[in-house]
């Protein structure tokens, strides 16, 4: 049986090219912060794919900081901008990943800061008149908004928000995990203070990303004096070598690949709607305002997304669900009751992402299961 896998927004196939890159790093002995020339042959690699990295989105080198994935880049922003800068509160958008949720709430805990949810529409775009009344009341501010959500793929106006955060003297984390890949952020156009990245997520190695900032703030992981003495820890040289030939090859087929990305969601859109008409699309599934490689829906008749979800494994499609288990107990997404669905719709919906490697005969295999599974089983 031939695995359909449709859930690139979790993580993507390595690339068989960025593996063969990567190999002669995994087997080099040494350290990149030793003198000798073992080490020296390691700190070249990792400065030449912070070059790379950098002339790719439009940055400085010295603005780079390698990390271990996404995740560690958000907390790293936002801790060092709390400890460094003298933010007054943070700014945030309530469907934001939890990388960023849960690094606020710990904020709030520890160290007393205020944080308020700025207002969304109805496919989860902030409102930038209710963000600016914010930013009147609490300049200096963190303002936390995605360039687009991982569950339901819309687009927010990141220029837009970038240039209310200066013009209030604040300062903007955008979470470009999803979007990076897409060959979409340029450090200039984007405006944002903090953005970031995790390789994994445009067909680099897992464990290892990327900090941009546009100005040093105080350090995440204390030790060594590794990254700048911004992130102490050796250096995973091999994961830095493979996520810089990911992202480059990412950003040389860009205009292809979101072409190609959009013609699949297309076709996704229009076979669901043949075989559920009832089919509930969430967040904003226009071309302009929404990521080409995600898709969240709910079919109505038949609300038990977690059956769903197991059955299309049990027949080799891979596939999300967006509610998870913790401790026993089904968590609905926090993302869909944002946008104001009920605990029970948000437990109801699916969210395919697909990428390199998909085509419509996939796409076609899932829908052939999603619709035997949705007569088998009990709505």
């Amino acid at each position: 049986m031939e695995l359909v896998y449709l859930d690139y927004a979790a993580s993507t196939p390595l690339d068989p090219e960025v593996e063969a890159c990567m190999l002669p790093y995994l087997r080099a002995v040494g350290n990149p912060s030793a003198i000798h020339a073992a080490g020296r042959y390691l700190r070249t690699a990792i400065e030449e794919a912070r070059t790379t990295i950098a002339q790719l989105v439009g940055a400085d080198p010295g603005q780079i900081i390698f990390t271990s994935g996404g995740t560690e880049a958000d907390n790293h922003a936002l801790w060092g901008t709390v400890e460094t800068l003298g933010a007054t509160a943070i700014l945030y958008n309530p469907t934001e990943h939890h990388a960023v949720l849960h690094t606020i709430e710990a904020i709030v805990r520890r160290r007393g800061l205020r944080a308020y949810p700025i207002a969304i529409d109805r496919v989860g775009r902030i409102q930038l008149e209710h963000l600016e009344a914010l930013l009147r009341r609490y300049p200096k501010s963190i303002v936390a908004v995605m360039h687009a959500n991982n569950e339901i793929g819309t687009l927010q106006p990141v220029s837009d928000i970038a240039a209310l955060t200066q013009k209030y003297g604040g300062w903007y984390l955008c979470d470009t995990v999803q979007t990076i890949g897409l060959g979409w952020v340029e450090a200039p156009k984007l405006g944002a203070d903090f953005f970031v990245a995790s390789a994994h997520k445009f067909y680099g190695p897992r464990g290892v990303g990327f900090l941009y900032r546009r100005l040093p703030v105080g350090r995440f992981i204390h030790g060594g004096a590794q990254e700048r003495e911004q992130r102490a820890g050796t250096e995973n040289v091999a994961g830095i070598v493979g996520l810089a030939l990911a992202l480059r090859k990412a950003y040389q087929r860009r205009a292809a690949y979101v072409h190609e990305l959009r013609t699949l969601k297309h076709y996704l859109m229009q076979r669901l709607q043949e075989v559920f008409p009832d089919v509930v699309f969430h967040g904003d599934v226009s071309e302009e305002g929404s990521h080409p490689g995600i898709l969240n829906f709910r079919i109505p008749s038949h609300p038990l997304a977690d059956l769903l979800v197991i059955h299309l494994d049990i027949e080799g499609v891979c596939v999300s669900g967006t509610s998870a288990c913790a401790s026993g107990s089904s968590h609905p997404s926090h993302v869909l009751q944002a946008l104001g669905l009920s605990a029970q719709a948000a437990r109801s919906a699916l969210r395919f992402s697909w990428g390199l490697g998909t085509q419509k005969a996939h796409l076609d295999r899932a829908i052939e299961v999603l619709q035997a599974a949705a007569t088998l089983l009990p709505a």
